[in-house]
C-alpha cells in the first residue's frame, strides 16, 4: 500500500451484500477514510473501491489462509467482517484482527462468537459484534424506547422481514432458528425466560403490514438480554411471516439442519430457493414493531411505540455495521467485547435511518399502536 496511507478500515467480504452498504454509509459520514477492501475477487473490491470514491486498496484475500488473512488485517485501525456464514467464520477474522493490533466489529456473531472471545485472557483489543440488523437493530431499537420512561415493564415486539437470502444468511438464519441460542414459544415473565409459553398464530392482522401475516413466538439471545440491562418483567417477542409459504414449508423439513444434524450448506440453499419464490412479483419488506409500556417519572401509566418499515435488509444491517465502526475509530467503545446495541447511540442510529433511502417509515409516538383491533386473529 505504498502510495496510500494506512488503512483505517479494512472491510473483509467488502463486496457483498452487507459489505457494500457498510463502505456506502462510512463513505458518505467519513470521506477521508482510508480503506482496505478484501475478497476472494479482487475485481470487485476494486470496482466497489472507484464507487465509493475512497482512498485505499483492494486486495484478495482468503479467510482460510491464515497468512492471507493476517496480511488483510496487518496494520488497520479496524477489521470489519462482512463474510459468512458466521456459523463458518465464527472468530477466525478476530483473532487476525487482535493478532495484528486491529479492533474488530462484526454485524453477526451472536453468543458463539461471544463465547469465543470471552474466554480468560483471550481477546485484547476493542470488538463490537452483533452489530447489525437483527441482531443489532432489534436489540437497540426496544433498549431505547425502555430509556425513554422511568419504569418500563412489558414489552411486545412483532419484526418480520422478507427479502432475497444469501446462502451465508440462510445458513445463519437456521442455526438461529435451531433453539441453540434462543427459545420457541418463549417468554419473559417475572424477568425470567418461561419455556413454551406462547403459541404461533396465523391469520393476524399487524399495523403497517400489507397483508395478513403468520406469527411465531421466538426469544432470541439478544431479546433475552433485555430485562438485565432495561428492567424489562415481560417480554413477549415473535416473529413475523408474510405469505410464506415456500419458506415455511421449507423450514419445516429442515429441522435436522436447524440443529446441526444434517448439510447445512445443502439446506441453506435450498431455503434460499423458497424465499426467492416467495419475493417473487412482490417487494422486499422489513417491518419492526415495538411497544413498552410502564410508568413515567411521576408514576403515571404510560406508552411507548416505535415502527421501521423498510425494504433492504443488507442496508439496515451495513448502516448499523458502519456506524459501530466509526464508533470505535472514534474511541466511543472501550476495550472489551460489546454488543452492537451497548455500544451504539440511539439517537445517531434514528437520524441515521430517517436519511437511509430504504426506510420508508420510522415512527416513536407516545400511544400503543398494537390495539386489540388491530391484531384480529384467523384460524390457528
Amino acid at each position: 500500500m505504498s502510495e496510500h496511507s494506512t488503512p483505517s478500515v479494512a472491510v473483509v467480504g467488502a463486496y457483498g451484500a452487507v459489505g457494500a452498504a457498510a463502505v456506502r454509509a462510512i463513505a458518505d459520514r467519513r470521506p477521508d477514510v482510508v480503506v482496505r477492501l478484501g475478497g476472494r475477487d479482487r475485481a470487485q473490491a476494486e470496482t466497489l473501491l472507484a464507487k465509493s470514491g475512497l482512498r485505499g486498496e483492494a486486495v484478495e484475500v482468503d479467510l482460510h489462509d491464515g497468512r492471507s488473512l493476517a496480511s488483510f488485517c496487518r496494520g488497520a485501525g479496524v477489521v470489519l467482517n462482512c463474510a459468512g456464514p458466521s456459523y463458518r467464520v465464527l472468530d477466525r477474522v478476530a483473532w487476525a484482527a487482535t493478532a495484528a493490533g486491529a479492533d474488530y466489529v462484526d454485524p453477526g456473531g451472536d453468543e458463539p462468537l461471544l463465547e469465543a472471545l470471552t474466554r480468560p485472557g483471550t481477546f485484547t483489543g476493542t470488538a463490537v459484534i452483533t452489530a447489525g440488523m437483527q441482531p443489532g437493530l432489534t436489540g437497540l431499537l426496544p433498549r431505547h424506547l425502555c430509556s425513554t420512561m422511568s419504569h418500563p415493564q412489558r414489552l411486545t415486539a412483532y419484526v418480520g422481514t422478507m427479502d432475497r437470502l444469501t446462502p451465508a444468511g440462510a445458513a445463519d438464519y437456521l442455526l438461529s432458528m435451531g433453539g441453540a441460542y434462543g427459545e420457541a414459544r418463549g417468554a419473559i415473565r417475572g424477568g425470567i425466560r418461561v419455556e413454551r409459553e406462547l403459541e404461533p398464530r396465523t391469520g393476524v392482522e399487524l399495523p403497517y403490514a400489507n397483508n395478513r401475516v403468520d406469527v411465531y413466538p421466538y426469544l432470541s439471545f439478544e431479546s433475552a438480554r433485555l430485562p438485565e440491562v432495561t428492567g424489562l418483567t415481560e417480554i413477549d417477542w415473535y416473529n413475523v411471516f408474510d405469505g410464506g409459504a415456500h419458506m415455511m414449508n421449507c423450514l419445516s423439513r429442515l429441522q435436522g439442519a436447524m440443529r446441526g444434524e444434517s448439510d447445512l450448506a445443502e439446506a441453506a440453499e435450498e431455503l434460499t430457493r423458497a424465499a426467492a419464490l416467495d419475493l417473487f412479483g412482490r417487494d422486499p419488506f422489513q417491518l419492526m414493531l415495538f411497544e413498552v409500556t410502564g410508568t413515567d417519572d411521576a408514576g403515571r401509566p404510560a406508552t411507548r411505540s416505535l415502527t421501521l418499515r423498510a425494504s433492504d435488509t443488507y442496508a439496515l444491517t451495513g448502516l448499523a455495521s458502519a456506524l459501530a465502526v466509526l464508533a470505535v475509530l472514534d474511541g466511543r467503545a472501550a476495550p472489551g467485547v460489546h454488543f452492537g446495541s451497548d455500544v451504539l447511540d440511539a439517537e445517531t442510529v434514528l437520524a441515521a435511518l430517517r436519511a437511509e433511502p430504504a426506510v420508508g417509515l420510522l415512527e416513536v409516538v407516545d400511544r400503543p399502536i398494537l390495539a386489540a383491533r388491530a391484531m384480529e386473529e384467523g384460524e390457528l
